[in-house]
């Protein structure tokens, strides 16, 4: 794949999630209008974090084991038979374990939310059984989405996002004011139900549903071999999350609706930038590393980590600097109070930090799987699960909030160090002091960008909702535009390369 293929697809795919990420806060803000940072609102978070886990660990973890071998067999009558097989198994699988899940609910909210009793854990108890149904659509949809992925159709799985958040949306606003937060559960498993469904069609297109059931395929084999270190490793990214909402629980009422609000915010770059950098390179490494083209393989690598340091960088700055006007932009309104934005605020301060390892450590967990090592990460992440319990345990009591989220911070870091040093073990050098320069020319721009940012926020004076729009989005702006000059006067060469092919096509 060539710098201007992964470009214009990152673009393309970075697009429209963008629109969706932005549905998904105009979502987050319906629920705080609505219900607010109440004892309610910590319930509905607390029965939610199980299925979205579960969600993001089977369907990172199924595309992840599935695309390699489906590549293999995608082009052959064969492949049919793999993709409807991978389809029936997993919905029997997932079935039972929704089940099972619905029937043990109350074990699961004690592990979940350990600092709930009375009324809230009740009501959490009540919402987890609406919404654990939904992991297996859920699960259905990551299927859909790798088999999507590997025709090269990346438009598609990037829609479902947008009904779900219209329906949850509706729901809350609507819903809500009748039938409560429980309403809001039924609506929110209904919107995890269309993400499959929307992308089925696009799936049945391509004969997958024509195919024979094969419960003896080759490629079941193969799968079955290189799905439980994936799914053991990606769970383990997820649990950061758990743990964080655990130790949350443990907190005043609206702590951990607060914490869930300012994760919102602090996962967004990543989920758009990083998501739609690995969803077009991912397939494309997997190629090259059957194809044994390991200075190809070591060169997509290198130009995805740079894109990384130059996109999320300025991000994390930005948003370290500007995360109260952020905060009350999105949140503050109906419900959410002034009281809820400040403890959102100091959550967000301590996870802002970790933007950039977080964003690298996504990308080298799926480089080591294209090179089909699911082992080194699964431990990796493992590793890093464990210090981030250990961090929170640390902080929670000196940093409250702040605690959780600076834990959450250092076990990441911790993570994508440990990871790359792996990664040069695996694959030997990687033109790591080409990164490195990269790194340092992309700080001298934050740096700058920072000085204006900062002082430009004294100037913001809040007021109404269009304001803040047109005062933030303007500081926004005018410190973008400080990064992206600096950076080209710098030459770095992410964004030389980015700026040679928007040339390219402006000339065509």
């Amino acid at each position: 794949m060539s710098n201007s293929t992964i470009f214009k697809w990152t673009g393309i795919v970075a697009g429209l999630l963008v629109f969706s990420r932005l549905l998904g806060f105009v979502r987050e803000a319906a629920i705080a209008y609505r219900f607010g940072a109440s004892a309610e609102t910590d319930a509905y978070m607390a029965a939610v974090v199980l299925p979205q886990l579960l969600f993001l660990s089977f369907n990172d973890s199924i595309k992840t084991a599935f695309i390699p071998v489906y590549g293999e067999y995608h082009r052959e009558r064969a492949g049919q038979s793999l993709a409807l097989t991978s389809f029936v198994i997993l919905a029997a699988m997932l079935t039972l374990f929704s089940v099972a899940l619905v029937i043990s609910a109350p074990w699961v909210v004690r592990l979940v939310a350990p600092g709930f009793s009375g009324e809230k854990y009740e009501s959490t108890v009540v919402m987890a059984r609406i919404l654990l149904p939904g992991l297996l659509f859920m699960g259905l949809s990551g299927l859909s989405s790798g088999v999507l992925h590997t025709k090269r159709n990346f438009l598609i799985p990037a829609i479902p996002a947008y009904a779900s958040n219209l329906i949850i949306i509706g729901t809350a606003l609507l819903l809500g004011m009748r039938y409560g937060i429980v309403g809001l559960a039924w609506g929110t498993t209904v919107g995890f139900a269309s993400q499959f469904f929307i992308q089925l069609p696009a799936v049945a297109r391509h004969g997958v549903f024509q195919g024979k059931l094969d419960l003896r395929h080759p490629g079941l084999r193969k799968m079955a071999v290189v799905l439980p270190p994936i799914l053991l490793g990606g769970a383990a990214i997820e649990i950061k999350t758990l743990v964080d909402r655990m130790f949350g629980s443990l907190l005043p009422d609206g702590s951990l609706t607060a914490l869930s609000f300012a994760s919102r915010i602090y996962l967004l770059p990543n989920g758009i930038i990083v998501l739609a950098l690995l969803t077009v390179i991912y397939p494309t490494l997997v190629e090259l590393n059957v194809e044994r083209k390991m200075k190809e393989f070591k060169a997509i690598f290198r130009q995805g980590a740079g894109l990384i340091i130059l996109l999320i960088l300025p991000i994390m700055v930005g948003l370290l600097l500007l995360r109260e006007p952020v905060v009350r932009l999105i949140f503050e309104r109906g419900e959410f109070g002034m009281l809820a934005t400040a403890k959102t605020v100091n959550a967000l301060a301590f996870y802002s930090i970790g933007l950039l390892p977080l964003g690298m450590m996504l990308l080298i967990k799926r480089v080591f799987f294209a090179l089909k090592d699911t082992r080194t990460p699964m431990l990796a992440m493992l590793f890093t699960g464990l210090l981030n319990i250990f961090f929170n345990w640390l902080l929670i009591k000196p940093l409250g909030l702040g605690g959780i989220a600076l834990g959450t911070s250092l076990a990441v870091y911790a993570g994508a160090a440990g990871l790359l040093v792996l990664l040069r073990m695996k694959i030997g050098a990687f033109a790591g002091r080409q990164l490195l320069l990269t790194l340092q020319k992309s700080c001298l721009a934050a740096l700058l960008m920072g000085i204006v940012v900062q002082l430009g926020s004294n100037f913001l004076t809040g007021g109404s909702f269009v304001r803040q729009v047109l005062e933030l989005g303007s500081l926004i702006a005018l410190g973008a535009a400080v990064y992206l000059l600096a950076a080209y006067l710098l030459r770095v060469e992410e964004l030389a390369v980015g700026l040679s092919i928007i040339r390219r096509k402006i000339k065509r």
